[in-house]
């Protein structure tokens, strides 16, 4: 077995990788969505602003029998490594996963991160059977538990017409005069543009990180577009609803959830967040329910909101409890100090 570094110019080694990750959900994690095809290729041509990914095949012969990515920050939190190891499911306990993540510890360390960061998958009370071989593995590696975050579903219409209708006027008439409620699909307005810049600088300093030392990432607007040309190439399309301070045409609350092109039945939660500010008035309440207007009008044959809260995100697991949420699994952030 050999490990080599590729990227988009060895798409041979692309579809191998994907088929791999593919035997992979399907022999770990079959109850979730499996990631699409246009997604995963477009990660080698298309690269956020302000982040680098490095791709490793582990091989025998010409057939991929493991797998692993790193991403770096580049402009913020230029300490931290974050990395996938997979072994397809014919090939494991051979050794490849440890030799790989040998391979990805070095190269952290040599690119000057101090941190790797990794995540697997885990068992939550009341959900499958997960083997838990990724997190011992780590666990033996001397890496330590720094966040667990809980996989929920919920169906696209999960209170009924009428209950909604009911939360959603409440949530209305509580907000008042002083918010608006606006919508859209894909790229921002051009008019919101810099009070999103805003919301996405909050994000890090507002959501439950664990043990994760991470500062907040400075969004600006040429980084938003940049962005969400990224997303426009993988397929990837988001519906954003948020409320707007009416005096001051700021946005205070905003949720999104994505759809991907080749899997228009499960829907991805993205961010929700109030500004701290402006908590009290029922707006998280709102722009999920509004939200879930926007996608059924949108997307006729989604089904399923898939979500992930820190397992002490108690107020977001609230709001997600009421809006019909079920535990599926759970996922375990792993962390180690690289020497």
């Amino acid at each position: 077995m050999e490990i080599i570094e590729f990227d988009a110019k060895r798409p041979d080694l692309i579809d191998q990788a994907f088929a791999l990750i593919a035997a992979a959900h399907d022999a770990d994690t079959p109850e979730n969505p499996s990631q699409t095809e246009r997604f995963f290729k477009t990660t080698f041509t298309h690269a956020f602003p302000g982040r680098e990914k490095h791709w490793f095949a582990a091989l025998e012969g010409d057939v991929l029998v493991g797998y692993a990515r790193i991403a770096y920050f580049t402009d913020e939190n230029t300490e931290l490594a974050f990395f996938d190891i997979i072994v397809h499911p014919k090939h494991r306990r051979q050794g490849h996963g440890a030799a790989l993540l040998d391979l990805v510890e070095r190269r952290c360390a040599a690119d000057g991160r101090t941190t790797a960061l990794t995540s697997v998958p885990v068992y939550w009370e009341g959900g499958p059977a997960r083997e838990g071989i990724g997190a011992a593995a780590l666990a033996r590696r001397d890496y330590e538990l720094a966040l667990t975050t809980v996989n929920r579903r919920s169906p696209v219409d999960p209170l009924g017409a009428d209950e909604e209708a009911r939360r959603f006027d409440e949530a209305l008439a509580k907000a008042g005069d002083a918010y608006e409620v606006r919508q859209w699909i894909g790229a921002t307005p051009d008019d919101l543009v810099d009070t999103m810049c805003r919301m996405e600088t909050m994000i890090v300093s507002e959501i439950p990180l664990g043990e994760i030392e991470m500062a907040p990432e400075a969004m600006t607007p040429e980084k938003l577009r940049a962005k969400e040309a990224v997303y426009a190439v993988e397929g990837r399309r988001w519906s954003h609803t948020v409320a707007v301070e009416s005096a001051t045409g700021e946005v205070v609350a905003w949720t999104a959830v994505a759809v991907d092109e080749g899997d228009e039945v499960n829907g991805h939660q993205g961010i929700t967040i109030v500004d701290p500010g402006h908590r009290g008035h029922r707006l998280g309440l709102l722009v999920k329910l509004a939200n879930l207007r926007q996608l059924r009008a949108t997307f006729p044959d989604l089904a399923h909101i898939w979500t992930d809260n820190a397992d002490v995100n108690a107020h977001m697991i609230a709001i997600n409890e009421l809006m019909g949420y079920t535990t599926v699994d759970a996922n375990a952030d792993y962390q180690r100090k690289l020497a």
